[in-house]
């Protein structure tokens, strides 16, 4: 059973009562351990999809299945308790607490899932240990560099063990060194962690380390044949 599974999604926005489309006509599977990507030039609705599949936002009609659950009919509150057990998030600028440790930013998923706090920082400190910052747990936000918070933010994400990944734009505000380094992480904690991630950039050299790519044309998504 695929992880993911999107049929004839549509989404439009309303501005003064006039419906403008965004998303027409969006198909795609995502299986078990596989990274696949979704480009497309700012605008073309990337983010869009992504919330979408991330609960949190709605969508006008068709199909939407995410590790098991139909998005078109669970409650606000569903969906709420859908994220904290079924996905996890990256973020391009990370969204770090700026009065907490490194090693508490990475706690905060484990304890919002009614972890016990003495194992909550041991399993935090072992994934910092990680994405290489065993020796910066007590740093706080405006002590990092900005691939280092990165790396906060991926230890973040993959703390929780997560069936789904989903990252929007992740290296977007990182220099092209920084960015490779981030990515052949994130891909080497794929194959031992084997989740599934869905990547959204326009970046094509970030794209090319999904197993699958895909773009958004006119609000259909069409795969890139490689």
């Amino acid at each position: 059973m695929p992880v993911v599974s999107i049929q004839k999604l549509r989404k439009s926005y309303f501005i003064s009562d006039k419906g403008i489309p965004i998303l027409s006509d969006i198909n795609l599977e995502v299986n078990s351990s596989e990274i696949v990507s979704v480009e497309g030039a700012s605008g073309v609705g990337k983010s869009t999809l992504l919330n979408i599949i991330g609960a949190m936002d709605d969508f006008d009609s068709g199909k939407v299945d995410v590790c098991g659950v139909d998005l078109a009919n669970i409650s606000s509150i569903d969906k709420e308790k859908f994220r904290a057990q079924k996905i996890s998030l990256i973020f391009q600028h990370h969204l770090l607490l700026p009065d907490f440790s490194a090693l508490e930013n990475v706690m905060i998923p484990l304890l919002i899932s009614g972890m016990n706090p003495n194992k909550a920082k041991k399993e935090a400190a072992t994934m910092l240990s990680m994405v290489g910052l065993g020796e910066r747990l007590e740093s706080f936000p405006s002590q990092l560099s900005g691939g280092e918070s990165a790396r906060v933010g991926v230890a973040r994400a993959l703390v929780s063990r997560k069936q789904l990944i989903l990252a929007d734009e992740p290296t977007g505000n990182l220099d092209r060194e920084n960015s490779r380094n981030l990515m052949a992480l994130i891909m080497d904690l794929q194959k031992e962690f084997k989740f599934s991630m869905i990547l959204v950039t326009h970046d094509m050299e970030l794209a090319s380390f999904a197993n699958r790519r895909n773009r958004i044309l006119s609000g259909e998504l069409q795969p890139i044949l490689t």
